[in-house]
């Protein structure tokens, strides 16, 4: 029984966070006085994976598939199991109505994820986000060869590496929007992109980034840019809010970047490879101390 608040002329009562299993599309409320039922069509939120919180979680660690409703769905118990690519399945330890925690085991392959729960309901979902995704590296971390970048090249052990080096960018920027990427190259870009460019609404660019708590952190959103002779700009803000410095709490995480969100680039053509180039742009002079790697492009739809 629910608590309920009524008065001479309504009732409210909270909808129960359980899918029925018998739909009747109708409510009927009893009274001393009498019962009467009204037509009602139940609405059922979907189920929704949107991605991994860190595609590069290494074997033995805690690997968390982010979403909506997964208790609604009844895959928040240790019943509900992830295959891994490779064939491997493990069970899901712990979960929330918007995580899912699994232990990532030692064989598995880069690849999407089987998410699959139990009757009645037999959930079975595929995500699209690989894990270790593998798919079109813009450049080789391992045998860099931009013009600007290599100073920035860590192996660790601060922060501990999840894929070999990545840029630690532990930098004074001078302000007045000036020009001082700390990563510029020659970036590959996938086929599919380049034989039709308005495909680019289907596709990402991802990366693992670590941002270690308290200043300097990440100061101001992340400055990417295309140049194929048309020049195309973006500042990305992974805080979704605006709220900086930001932080990943000295943790790995993924983060995803859909071309569409840039709203710039109809008509860019996309060569393989193409000139990009990464910093931090902005009037004021700051300090950041970040670690990011593993960028790729990648289809997202």
């Amino acid at each position: 029984y629910k608590a309920i608040y009524a008065s001479d002329t309504s009732v409210t009562v909270q909808i129960p966070r359980a899918i029925p299993q018998n739909i009747s599309n109708t409510i009927t409320v009893i009274t001393k006085g009498g019962t009467v039922t009204y037509n009602f069509t139940t609405l059922i939120p979907a189920l929704k994976v949107t991605g991994i919180f860190n595609e590069y979680t290494p074997a033995g660690d805690t690997l968390t598939l982010t979403g909506q409703n997964f208790d609604l769905y009844d895959l928040d118990t240790s019943s509900t199991t992830v295959t891994f690519t490779g064939g491997t399945i493990v069970n899901v330890v712990s979960g929330t109505a918007t995580t899912l925690n699994v232990i990532v085991p030692a064989d598995a392959q880069p690849g999407p994820l089987l998410l699959k729960g139990t009757e009645p309901l037999n959930i079975s979902v595929t995500t699209i986000a690989w894990y270790k995704d593998n798919r079109n590296f813009l450049f080789d971390m391992s045998n860099f060869d931009g013009w600007n970048g290599s100073s920035f090249l860590s192996s660790g052990p601060s922060p501990a590496p999840i894929n070999g080096p990545y840029f630690k960018v532990t930098k004074s920027w001078q302000g007045n929007w000036a020009w001082d990427p700390f990563c510029s190259n020659n970036c590959a870009m996938p086929q599919a992109l380049v034989d039709d460019p308005s495909q680019y609404v289907n596709y990402a660019l991802k990366f693992e980034m670590n941002v270690p708590v308290g200043p300097p952190s990440l100061p101001l959103k992340l400055y990417m840019v295309f140049n194929s002779g048309n020049f195309k700009e973006f500042f990305y803000d992974p805080s979704g809010s605006g709220s900086f410095p930001f932080t990943t709490n000295g943790k790995w995480e993924t983060f995803t970047v859909p071309l569409k969100s840039w709203g710039n680039l109809d008509g860019l053509e996309f060569s393989n490879p193409i000139i990009m180039e990464f910093m931090l742009k902005d009037a004021n002079p700051s300090q950041s101390d970040f670690a990011i790697c593993n960028c790729r492009m990648v289809p997202i739809n």
